[in-house]
């Protein structure tokens, strides 16, 4: 009986945007590192496309020069990447946080095999909303002229 009325409360904290998860609206943030890490995850790691809408301006700026400006061009370009790989994910390895700016060195892998890339990823966030991103992307290679990992 404890656990289904913990579940009700938890649905319905979900449903009303209190806890965090893509139902309602978004959650309330500490910190613009906070609100980028849970953008971050929920994305990349959890699948969950909603939230861009939540959490992405009208006028997001891109300098990915694979992707158009916009929410919307953010959107598709996201939901068809997790389209045709829906075993990714991106695991955040290190982030920053300077002023508006957030850092995410990250571990890209298209599946569970794949050796992957290292990201960094850097948003730009303007009243709780991502307004401008950039990233740079590297193939981690089979062998390395030195003993470090990418991360």
């Amino acid at each position: 009986m404890m656990k289904k009325k913990l579940l009700t409360l938890s649905l319905g904290l979900l449903l009303c945007g209190m806890l965090p998860g893509v139902a309602g609206a978004a959650p309330h943030f500490k910190s613009n590192k906070e609100l980028a890490a849970y953008f971050w995850n929920q994305i990349f790691n959890e699948h969950h496309t909603e939230v861009i809408d939540q959490l992405t301006d009208d006028h997001y700026i891109q300098h990915n020069p694979g992707f158009k400006d916009g929410k919307q061009a953010f959107k598709e370009g996201v939901t068809g990447f997790l389209k045709e790989f829906p075993k990714s994910s991106a695991e955040i390895k290190h982030m920053g946080a300077d002023g508006d700016l957030v850092f995410i060195h990250n571990h890209i892998k298209l599946n569970p095999q794949d050796r992957g890339q290292a990201a960094v990823d850097i948003f730009r966030i303007k009243k709780g909303k991502i307004v401008e991103h950039w990233d740079v992307i590297q193939d981690i290679p089979e062998k390395a002229e030195n003993n470090n990992t990418m991360f």
